[in-house]
């Protein structure tokens, strides 16, 4: 054979298995991120939320009324965070919860209190770095419930329940002198809707904990190649669940979720987008062990709290929440499921 014949074959050969070969390398990332709505795109993602959300004549929305004192805070109900507050003061509206809220009977709200740290010196100028809670900590927290159907304002609430922090026998905060505290107390809710949620996902513990981590960075990597790509189509599919979920309990309207859609849509459409490295991060569970989240370990203002993987633009910086699951039916070497 002419050895330039020859040549050209090998050469072609080689174009071919590296063709190949990337081909497949591609495939593989897409893989890692599952979806449970394959049919959703950006064109019908509003609609077929629409579709999704009942309407009726009575729709209970049920909030958090909280006031706290020398502390930090974070809110779970039903094992799933709702609020986040690392700051000094309080919020003066209440805080919808519906969205944790799966279906009607008992629902549970723990609470986790942490020292001020250094806030009283920064925004003060002065005092001392407080490493943990003190005799006067305390935390008040009301549930309320109001018709939104019905267009109650805030005078017509209706307090489901009240909750006061525990003192000890000298009047002072029953956690004094701790770095961190933790309470859980129940209520019941009446809804008319019912949400599947993760409630239905493996107890993710069980698992192989270093494949789980692997496909857990998969997803949040290629989530992040999302915005890189501008792919507003694969957004939608792959948060869809979610979405409906939320949309479901809050009973939101057309143009709630056409908003909602821009919301999206500004994110990926930011200017000079960057995906930072995925680094610093600690792996939490949620849900009763069904919900998984790469959770940052920044204490910093903004970022505390927030989600492992960082999108930068020329304005703003975006910290997706990604908290993943996986369906009792499927397997872990397939990939994980944004929570529905």
């Amino acid at each position: 054979m002419n050895r330039n014949k020859l040549k050209k074959i090998i050469a072609s050969l080689m174009f071919v298995t590296l063709f190949t070969a990337c081909g497949q390398e591609k495939k593989k990332n897409i893989n890692a991120m599952k979806t449970q709505y394959p049919d959703i795109t950006a064109t019908n993602f509003e609609q077929r939320l629409s579709n999704a959300v009942k309407h009726y004549e009575i729709e209970p929305m049920y909030y958090m009324r909280i006031n706290k004192i020398n502390c930090l805070l974070e809110i779970l109900i039903n094992d799933f965070p709702v609020h986040k507050d690392y700051e000094l003061s309080n919020y003066a509206t209440p805080l919808e919860i519906n969205q944790a809220i799966l279906k009607s009977g008992e629902q549970k709200l723990t609470y986790r209190l942490y020292p001020v740290g250094d806030l009283i010196k920064e925004e003060y100028g002065e005092g001392d770095t407080v490493r943990t809670l003190t005799d006067n900590t305390s935390i008040s927290i009301s549930i309320i419930q109001m018709d939104n159907n019905g267009q109650k304002r805030l005078e017509d609430e209706e307090v489901v329940m009240k909750h006061n922090s525990l003192k000890d026998i000298k009047g002072n905060f029953i956690a004094s002198g701790k770095p961190y505290y933790e309470f859980t107390f129940t209520f019941n809710a009446n809804v008319p809707y019912k949400n599947e949620g993760w409630s239905n996902g493996q107890n993710l513990n069980k698992l192989d904990q270093k494949l789980l981590e692997q496909k857990a960075i998969e997803f949040y990597k290629e989530y992040g190649e999302t915005y890189l790509n501008k792919d507003a189509s694969l957004q939608a599919k792959i948060n869809f669940g979610k979405e409906k979920r939320t949309a479901i309990a809050l009973y939101r309207r057309s143009n709630d979720i056409a908003d909602l859609w821009k919301e999206y849509q500004s994110d990926i459409n930011e200017k000079n987008l960057k995906i930072l490295p995925l680094e610093n991060y600690r792996m939490v569970f949620f849900g009763n062990n069904r919900i998984l989240f790469l959770k940052s370990n920044s204490l910093k203002l903004g970022y505390r709290g927030y989600s492992a993987l960082l999108v930068e633009s020329d304005d703003s910086t975006t910290m997706p929440g990604i908290y993943l699951y996986l369906p009792e039916e499927k397997k872990l070497e397939d990939g994980l499921y944004m929570i529905n």
